[in-house]
């Protein structure tokens, strides 16, 4: 088949997709029969993604000043896979697990995990004017304390206290 004239934005089928190096690649088959391999995709700093189902993902394809040649793919797209429903100026961050972080209008952001939410820092500070509600078990590693001392203080003080007779029983471990 010959070379199809020298457009300058494509629409292309994603047909691999290898993410190991500095720059993500795919192979993409521009028109049929023909197909483009290891072709670059921008990613926008702070963003990476590979498509649940790379094989068959879209892509927009852009031929550096008309020269099929030089060829660069914008971010792909998973249409099968992509989160709806969204309000006018809501904001998502989802893969195909139901694991989603979403800016919903009116102030909320809602995080939905399959399994976990992790967060790993040296400090974690939480500031809610309106308090903190936990739904659920609450398990503590290290210490609990607050305005007015640790729990183990707390245990501390009161497996201490006898009001002139026996210590309490039993006593908070």
């Amino acid at each position: 088949m010959a070379e199809p004239d020298r457009a300058q934005i494509l629409r292309a089928i994603v047909h691999r997709v290898a993410d190991g190096a500095e720059t993500q690649q795919v192979d993409v088959e521009t028109h049929q029969g023909v197909v483009r391999a290891g072709v670059e995709v921008l990613q926008p700093y702070g963003l990476a993604s590979v498509p649940p189902a790379p094989d068959g993902a879209l892509a927009v394809v852009l031929a550096i000043g008309g020269d099929p040649g030089d060829l660069v793919v914008l971010q792909l797209g998973a249409p099968s896979a992509r989160m709806g429903g969204l309000g006018p100026g809501e904001v998502a961050l989802y893969d195909t697990r139901g694991n989603r972080v979403h800016i919903k209008a009116g102030g909320v952001i809602e995080v939905l995990a399959a399994t976990k939410v992790r967060v790993v820092a040296p400090s974690v500070e939480i500031v809610a004017s309106g308090g903190v509600d936990v739904t659920g078990d609450l398990r503590v590693t290290g210490q609990v304390s607050d305005a007015a001392g640790t729990m183990q203080e707390m245990r501390d003080r009161y497996n201490a206290h006898t009001h002139g007779g026996p210590g309490p029983s039993p006593l908070m471990d």
